[in-house]
């Protein structure tokens, strides 16, 4: 349905589509408009990190018309839509109240003002650059993960220090020594261990991952590159939250929201 003086999700995708473009994203993405109606009237709109059961029950509950979610949903094609499963019990839900569901993905990760880039900034990071520059020309000088220069080199428990106090999180994992030097470090947002090579080649010698696997940790400390594992969720929440804050200032009449009821399924156990 589409109300009068009220913006329409076709604005809303046009506006991510520049924020964060989807010739960024990776081949294998599946990034922009996923569900809805172009033509359809957006007065409310939720922003988040992974589409669950609990973020579809606030949507629903505060009566928005779109979601904004990191992850895609869906992300892989389907053969069919039934109640059978939760993904698609949480899109015939959506679609069934008219909610719009994009999402920025890699696009979001790799933009000017994206994750890493945000990351990067907020760490302290001098002369950043990509970690792998963009494969189209004209999308220089943008890439895939960010490096950079400490303004003084840390420790490695000192730098995490900052991720910690950064990230408003209490606890990281981190591969190497704690006393070890860090001053040239980098970034990849998510599970994005496949950086690893590249860090290496640009002589880092500490790579922040949301999270990674066994043998890639095996093979950093192999090369003498500390890793920082802060997990998946505080890699890239704080950025839906950051993202809902700049949707509220450009679009003033937008009541928009990071989710409230999304939290990190995986917790501590003492």
């Amino acid at each position: 349905m589409t109300r009068s003086n009220s913006l329409t999700v076709d604005q809303i995708c046009r506006y991510l589509d520049q924020f964060a473009p989807t010739a960024l994203a990776e081949s294998w993405d599946n990034v922009g408009l996923l569900v809805g109606d172009r033509a359809a009237s957006v007065e409310k709109l939720m922003t988040c990190l992974t589409i669950t059961p609990e973020v579809v029950d606030e949507a629903l509950d505060q009566g928005a018309d779109a979601i904004v979610a990191h992850h895609p949903l869906p992300f892989r094609a389907l053969k069919r839509i039934t109640a059978d499963d939760t993904v698609g019990r949480m899109l015939l839900r959506l679609i069934a109240a008219g909610v719009a569901i994009y999402s920025p993905h890699t696009g979001f990760d790799s933009a000017a003002a994206g994750i890493n880039q945000q990351l990067a900034i907020g760490l302290g990071f001098t002369e950043i650059a990509p970690l792998k520059p963009a494969d189209n020309p004209s999308l220089a000088p943008l890439g895939s993960g960010r490096y950079g220069k400490l303004a003084a080199p840390l420790t490695l428990a000192k730098f995490a220090a900052v991720v910690r106090e950064f990230l408003k999180i209490d606890y990281i994992q981190a591969v190497g020594d704690p006393e070890q030097t860090i001053a040239q470090p980098a970034v990849a947002c998510g599970a994005a261990g496949e950086f690893l090579s590249t860090a290496i080649t640009l002589s880092c010698d500490c790579l922040l991952l949301g999270e990674t696997n066994f043998h890639t940790s095996l093979e950093a400390k192999a090369h003498g590159v500390a890793l920082v594992l802060v997990g998946h969720y505080a890699s890239e929440r704080f950025a839906v939250e950051t993202l809902a804050s700049q949707l509220a200032t450009d679009f003033p009449d937008l009541k928009c929201w990071a989710s409230e009821r999304e939290t990190d399924p995986i917790t501590l156990l003492s």
